[in-house]
């Protein structure tokens, strides 16, 4: 089965994305934060990362460039709200798969990380 972590500071996006890929047969573990993120990549393998970019304090490119420099071999997929095209491609050049804008189509995402996994 598919492991995936949601990486996300707002709940109501979090439980939306995870009820989703349930459905899909995806297993689902959430973070509510880039710390708490590492902190599970630490005890748990994960076939995909999809995080949020804009976060307080540390942000979703902090937790791509921390992911490579541990060795992780997933994929990697972002989420923004935010039309910062920049963001974007810093995040594609440090490996993530995709990315998608708020409101996510979840149908999109599932297929992306089926293709990717």
């Amino acid at each position: 089965m598919t492991h995936v972590l949601i990486v996300d500071d707002e709940p109501l996006l979090r439980e939306e994305l995870q009820e989703a890929l349930e459905l899909e047969d995806l297993d689902v573990s959430v973070a509510e934060s880039v710390p708490d993120a590492l902190a599970q990549c630490a005890k748990m393998s994960f076939d995909a990362v999809v995080t949020d970019l804009k976060m307080p304090n540390i942000g979703g490119l902090d937790l791509l460039r921390q992911l490579n420099q541990d060795g992780y071999q997933g994929a990697m997929f972002v989420v923004s709200g935010h039309g910062a095209e920049s963001s974007r491609e810093d995040a594609m050049a440090l490996g993530a798969v995709a990315c998608f804008a708020k409101p996510i189509d979840t149908d999109e995402l599932v297929e992306a990380i089926n293709d990717a996994v």
